[in-house]
């Protein structure tokens, strides 16, 4: 099974590198399945079809890397509407603001939000936003201009560590439907404010700001629920292959950290470093236990790998940039 697997992944990311006449290749995507079910729009994603579609995360922040509050998205369809849902991991749930009340107020996104941006026609300049606090107050534009207004319902909640959207949009919105093989410019962003300074992550990296369509990734509209499920294929095939990049630099942060005399720092510091080397080789053999197991095709199991592998990188690249320099001061001396 784990071989099968992995083949599958090979050729997936092959598939992404290779790219084709739509130069998806370089472009973030998602695939979406028919529904056989509607979701009820409560903000609770418990529908039979969440359980299904495959989950999109690995957020970004606006200014470049990767963003530790991470963000997950989910979407289907039917022949009226698409729907997403999207959850917000959030350690501070207690924090979460949602301040505004009354819809079509851009307002909305000074609150913990997020934004959706659409882009039906490839070939044309429009595209539309649509913003939602986690109370389900909206804001809908084309571009800049508020004038335009959806046809769509959201709703949100609040858990004790993350917070939801759900959302359904009407295709009448944009005079386009979503119809099988049909492929969307698509972007999920982020305002994250509960802490203070405003942390903005997106789906799509897009520096510089949201609203730039030539950033925005792709939404592909797929067959029947039950078909072949491209979009966790396409999912997996990245994650697996940043932690190719991040198994790399940890591997290589331990080396030298490992090599280094510690008693030249002092105990708290030695501590410290121990603590970083224990967490870097829970990660990497967080890394295995995906590889090794039938997660393979998981995407929240890449995702928690990854975190995990981004998260001690962190702080064992102190530790090894540390010992770096205190061996450049010791060969000037």
């Amino acid at each position: 099974m784990r071989a099968h697997h992995c083949l599958i992944v090979a050729i997936l990311l092959a598939t992404v590198v290779a790219g084709h006449t739509q130069d998806l290749g370089k472009k973030r995507l998602y695939e979406c399945q028919r529904a056989a079910q509607a979701p009820v729009i409560d903000g609770k994603l418990n529908d039979a079809c969440w359980q299904k579609a495959s989950a999109s995360g690995e957020f970004w922040l606006l200014k470049g890397g990767p963003n530790m509050q991470q963000t997950l998205l989910q979407a289907v369809y039917d022949e009226g509407k698409l729907y997403l849902g999207i959850t917000c991991l959030e350690k501070s749930p207690e924090r979460i603001i949602a301040q505004v009340k009354v819809d079509d107020l851009s307002s909305v996104m000074g609150d913990d939000a997020l934004e959706i941006f659409l882009q039906p026609d490839l070939q044309g300049t429009d595209y539309y936003q649509l913003a939602a606090n986690s109370i389900g107050t909206k804001y809908d534009a084309i571009g800049f201009n508020p004038g335009w207004g959806a046809d769509w319902q959201a709703a949100g909640s609040v858990g004790k560590d993350a917070w939801y959207l759900e959302c359904a949009i009407s295709f009448k919105s944009f005079g386009q439907y979503g119809v099988p093989g049909a492929t969307w410019g698509f972007n999920v962003c982020r305002d994250r404010n509960g802490e203070g300074d405003t942390e903005w992550s997106c789906w799509s990296p897009s520096q510089g700001g949201f609203h730039q369509p030539a950033k925005f990734g792709r939404l592909i509209f797929g067959g029947e629920a039950g078909s072949g499920d491209r979009a966790t294929l396409i999912e997996c095939a990245r994650a697996a292959q940043r932690s190719i990049d991040l198994e790399a630099q940890l591997n290589d942060a331990l080396k030298t950290v490992k090599s280094a005399d510690l008693k030249k720092f002092d105990p708290e510091k030695q501590k410290a470093i121990a603590g970083q080397v224990k967490a870097a080789e829970e990660a990497l053999q967080g890394l295995q236990a995906v590889l090794s197991s039938n997660t393979l095709l998981d995407t929240r199991a890449w995702l928690k790998a990854n975190e995990a592998m981004q998260s001690a990188l962190d702080g064992i690249d102190e530790a090894a940039w540390a010992i770096k320099f205190e061996k450049l001061f010791e060969d000037q001396e």
